[in-house]
């Protein structure tokens, strides 16, 4: 493991020789190159991709700089890749430090070239964690070859594992975090709620894809803009899709934003079809209790996928000090079924953790 400041400290050690190695001659620049769009293939299993922070993934041919391929439940790393003057090399990571969100992907990563002396530091900002595939907002990768100027480049990026393409032809990002383990391929997603009665759905079909914005229809948002005031605009924060049947699926899709946090509504999606068939699905308190958020918006969630449960919490007052928390678990046929509900009315300035909150309601 490698501290931040270990690793800042050794990529200037690092720089340093470097320019010292190359005072009695002009240093040569070095050519990094972009990969073409085809040579990264994300079409199997996990991966991790960083590009040039100024381009464009879906529309620019050339954008990436970096792929490494991660294999099995404990994402294991495969050599990553740069492009040099025409050659793919391959790099092996030596050290990490700093926090991480998941995929063993962090902060501070220091990788060694083949040959000797030559090395690539990552310095990488990580989105927080949200349910969602890992997110490299910015971040600074540098290359460094003996005899040549360092060359230093500002990235973005993104860690996650895809599944097969949709029927749009898009591909499928999913989200695995640390130990969890990926879904399997050739899962698309689903149908009405009535064809999910006579459905298989167990424990095997429940898994997490996110659906791509474009992948959205305006009708869908529409109606949760009407029905619930949500923001169209903010799907393209992502909306996340959990496996119901070969056909069915539950979109979470965000509707309000609250800086740090979402809200967030449910509905039963047709996937061959979106905007043919989709039902939008209520949280139905307890008798005698107002949920914070109306009838059908979630705050915060957080998805347990081994009890296929979703919990919420939204507080008010200075802190955690009242507010309500709720645990919802995904039933059969795709609704969702309140399992524990948790409420503090008064904000008396004595914060609790909301899972502790007084037990208003708890499934038997």
């Amino acid at each position: 493991m490698l501290s931040r400041g270990l690793a800042i400290l050794f990529a200037c050690g690092l720089l340093a020789c470097t320019s010292q190695a190359s005072a009695e001659t002009p240093p040569k620049s070095i050519e990094l190159e972009l990969f073409e769009k085809s040579e990264i293939d994300r079409s199997k299993g996990c991966s991790v991709v960083l590009w040039q922070h100024n381009r464009d993934t879906e529309t620019d041919k050339y954008a990436y700089l970096f792929a490494e391929t991660l294999v099995g439940e404990d994402f294991t790393r495969q050599p990553a890749r740069i492009k040099i003057g025409g050659v793919v090399k391959t790099l092996k990571r030596l050290a990490k430090g700093g926090k991480t969100t998941g995929y063993d992907l962090y902060e501070f990563q220091l990788y060694q070239l083949p040959a000797a002396n030559e090395f690539v530091v990552l310095q990488l900002e990580l989105a927080e964690e949200e349910g969602e595939a890992i997110d490299v907002l910015a971040g600074k990768m540098t290359v460094i070859l003996d005899g040549k100027e360092p060359f230093r480049v500002s990235v973005k990026g993104n860690a996650g594992c895809m599944t097969p393409a949709a029927p749009d032809g898009g591909q499928k990002l999913a989200s695995p975090r640390r130990s969890e383990a990926a879904p399997p391929a050739g899962k698309t997603a689903s149908v009405p709620a009535a064809s999910l009665q006579s459905a298989e759905v167990g424990p095997g079909m429940f898994e997490r894809y996110p659906v791509r914005p474009k992948q959205v229809p305006a009708k869908m948002t529409a109606a949760a803009k009407k029905q619930f005031g949500c923001d169209p605009a903010l799907v393209q924060k992502g909306v996340m899709a959990f496996q119901l049947s070969e056909e069915a699926a539950i979109w979470q899709i965000p509707c309000g934003d609250y800086g740090a946090k979402f809200s967030a509504v449910y509905a039963i999606v047709y996937i061959p079809d979106p905007s043919a068939d989709f039902n939008f699905q209520p949280l139905a308190p307890p008798k005698g209790v107002s949920r914070g958020l109306g009838s059908h918006a979630l705050m915060d969630p957080k998805w347990d996928m081994k009890t296929r449960t979703v919990t919420g919490i939204h507080a008010e007052g200075k802190g955690s000090d009242c507010g309500q928390f709720e645990r919802y678990q995904v039933t059969e046929e795709g609704g969702l079924r309140l399992v524990e509900f948790r409420e503090k009315t008064q904000c008396d300035g004595q914060s609790l953790k909301p899972q502790d909150f007084p037990l208003v309601f708890k499934a038997k």
